[in-house]
């Protein structure tokens, strides 16, 4: 009976996948109705539901119901909503300082007529201002100022959006506001601490970022040649005036991207060298901290900074607004694959098939790494934070060796999924189909997944 019940439940999630990766129905509103349907169809047989009267048992699972669902799955991964907030904020800081247009035009002028060293310079660019940014007000800023630069230095239009995809996924790969995610994600599936989980991820990210950055410098010496020097490629009125440029910022404001993460990181590293288990320094904390430098080193403004300050954290929230309803039915999800009336049926059949041998665990997650596009079901802004789920809590794997593998195949979705919102805006901006992005990264970026996996599976399944 477990098994026929955990066959379902998997049909359920198979349904919703196939819902969303047809356009049918949006993750918003797919992942509460998924969540709602699992402990419906899990429930009746955990509760043993009859309609029979007396020893009707429905009151019971509509009580459980609307408590796991409802009061414990929407605010289950408050954490991360908080943290997503700061981020924008700081984001929204950091525009109105002129700190972003500064550091892109730094780059820029550095770069001079060498198109290799100017690619390479400008998607670092990119990769340092997104460790600190989010969202797609923060895409549209950077991007609308920095594609017009690369193309005015005679790259292909095709190349320079790739450029800024993999540059920014190289941020985001550092930006602790993602991490936070993951380190929800271990911690509300499984036992692992707070402390625990962000240690570890940590751990495993810092070799990650050696076989990322090859990647992304390969590309720019396979790519970065081609094209010509384009004197149009910038809009009139230039792309600074594009993106809104609140003027020139000095040197100390340049540096708030990196005071969040030399936080997060500094404490980290300082406490292994003294012989520690890694101290994990709170994010919101470290991310509060950026915002109150930026709102010291980059003046008053023409309002105050009380006046700054506010108007970044309500345009911060309604920037966000999006991806914080998105994270509340990831989190009735994962409420609902951790409780018993769920997770009894489904563990049986997660053991027979999670792959647990180091090769076997790299073959299966490369050949199905492409399932990560088009909102398919190893996509953790979709159907993969409940599979991701579900693997943690029966057990079945470690849990860093599961959120590594889903943060691995993440870089194909970061970079090549022609349904994020940033690839649609920059393909726009560019006047390309945005399939092109995928057909010009995807072979990086699987070959990028491949090494984390590798590196996940010496790391965590020895």
């Amino acid at each position: 009976m477990e098994m026929a019940v955990g066959l379902a439940l998997f049909g359920v999630f198979l349904a919703f996948a196939a819902l969303m990766y047809l356009g049918k129905l949006p993750a918003l509103i797919a992942l509460p109705l998924m969540a709602a349907t699992l402990y419906i169809v899990g429930g009746a047989f955990y509760h043993g539901l009859s309609f029979s009267y007396p020893g009707s048992n429905a009151v019971v699972l509509a009580r459980e119901f609307f408590r796991v669902v409802i009061e414990e799955g929407m605010p289950r991964l408050w954490p991360v909503v908080i943290t997503v907030v700061l981020g924008a904020a700081l984001a929204e800081l950091l525009k109105s300082s002129g700190a972003t247009t500064t550091i892109i035009r730094w780059a820029s002028e550095l770069g001079g007529d060498n198109k290799i060293v100017s690619c390479v310079l400008l998607t670092g660019v990119t990769a340092l201002l997104f460790s600190s940014l989010v969202g797609l007000g923060a895409v549209i800023m950077v991007a609308s100022i920095m594609l017009p630069i690369l193309m005015s230095i005679g790259v292909t239009p095709a190349v320079a959006g790739s450029l800024f995809l993999f540059g920014m996924s190289l941020g985001g790969a550092l930006n602790p506001v993602n991490w936070k995610f993951y380190t929800e994600i271990m911690t509300a599936s499984s036992t692992v601490s707070a402390i625990d989980a962000q240690n570890q991820l940590i751990g495993f990210i810092l070799p990650f970022m050696i076989p990322f950055t090859l990647v992304v410098l390969g590309f720019i010496i396979l790519h970065g040649r081609k094209g010509h020097t384009s004197f149009w490629a910038v809009p009139p009125g230039g792309g600074a005036a594009a993106a809104g440029d609140a003027g020139r910022a000095g040197i100390l404001a340049v540096l708030t991207p990196l005071v969040p993460l030399s936080l997060v990181l500094g404490f980290n590293i300082a406490s292994r060298l003294r012989g520690g288990a890694g101290y994990a320094f709170p994010i919101n904390t470290a991310l509060l901290a950026g915002m109150l430098y930026c709102l010291i080193v980059s003046g008053r403004g023409p309002n105050g900074r009380i006046q700054r300050l506010t108007k970044a954290v309500f345009d911060g929230i309604t920037g966000v607004a999006p991806v914080v309803a998105l994270i509340i039915g990831i989190g009735m999800v994962i409420r609902v694959v951790w409780d018993p009336a769920v997770g009894t049926y489904m563990e049986p059949v997660m053991r027979r098939i999670a792959p647990s041998a180091p090769v076997l665990y790299v073959i299966v997650f490369t050949a199905l790494a492409p399932l990560a596009l088009y909102r398919g079901p190893l996509n953790v802004w979709g159907m993969g934070i409940g599979i991701a789920a579900i693997m943690i809590s029966t057990g079945a794997l470690p849990a860093m060796a599961v959120v590594a593998a889903f943060y691995s195949v993440g870089m194909i979705q970061g970079v090549s999924d022609p349904t994020n919102t940033h690839n649609v805006w920059i393909a726009g901006f560019l006047g390309e189909d945005v399939q092109v992005f995928t057909r010009k990264t995807l072979a990086w970026t699987w070959g990028l997944a491949v090494a984390g996996l590798a590196i996940s599976a010496f790391m965590f399944l020895r």
